[in-house]
């Protein structure tokens, strides 16, 4: 009887034990299964969190681009109008053209600063024809520009008014040439200087992407290049009608 209860003792406790496993078990794969989905879910969070990060960043560097846009402009104008080649006393009418870009940058709503470079053509026969044995003046100028200019608008339409010096270098100085006396000492030599300084007024209209308006160019420094035989000078004013695109 002792070993019958013996056994029997035993295969209670394998019984109990067998189902006592169930439940742990059981509690195991439930926590498994939790965990699994608490991270699934934190993984998904943080897929959400990265996509709306990258968006935010997205947005802000297009505003930044928009800023910058408003700050910068580029512009491409021609102008052509009247030059006034002044020789002491004198004065003659002829013709003056350019071609030109600029850098403009807003420092404010309505202030701007557009420094830039411009070919400048001056000529005293551009609206006549030139006499026969005639020394007319022919030159040709690298100008580099630097405009305060104020929209008084700010960006939207409206006027813009602008000054600023203008530092001209001659590519082209016209020679001497005296058809009359083919022995004269100037023969062959340049009028005028290299270097010139001059001061530009402007007044324009924006509309849109293009401005439109009257400028012109003062002459401040004499012109004339020094020989024995000249000491007279020569200053080249110019106004002209421009018209400017931005982009």
């Amino acid at each position: 009887h002792k070993c019958q209860l013996t056994k029997l003792h035993d295969w209670s406790l394998k019984k109990m034990t067998h189902r006592c496993k169930i439940p742990i078990f059981s509690l195991f794969t439930i926590a498994t299964r939790a965990s699994k989905s608490l991270t699934n879910d934190f993984i998904f969070k943080l897929y959400v969190m990265r996509k709306l990060a990258l968006m935010v960043m997205l947005l802000l560097a297009s505003a930044g681009m928009k800023a910058q846009e408003k700050k910068w402009e580029h512009q491409v104008f021609i102008s052509s109008g009247i030059l006034f080649n002044r020789d002491d006393g004198s004065s003659e009418t002829g013709l003056s053209a350019q071609l030109g870009y600029g850098l403009n940058h807003f420092l404010s709503e309505k202030f701007s600063l557009m420094p830039g470079i411009v070919l400048r053509y001056a000529s005293d026969n551009g609206f006549k024809r030139s006499l026969e044995g005639a020394d007319d003046d022919n030159f040709f100028f690298a100008d580099i520009p630097l405009m305060a200019l104020y929209h008084v608008s700010g960006h939207a339409n409206g006027w813009v008014l602008g000054i600023g010096p203008v530092f001209s270098f001659a590519l082209d100085k016209d020679n001497y040439d005296n058809d009359a006396n083919p022995n004269d000492p100037l023969n062959g030599k340049s009028k005028i200087k290299t270097f010139g300084l001059g001061l530009q007024p402007s007044v324009t209209h924006k509309l849109g992407r293009f401005r439109l308006g009257v400028e012109g160019h003062i002459n401040l420094t004499n012109m004339l290049e020094k020989y024995d035989r000249v000491s007279s000078s020569k200053h080249l004013h110019h106004v002209v009608a421009s018209l400017y695109y931005r982009f």
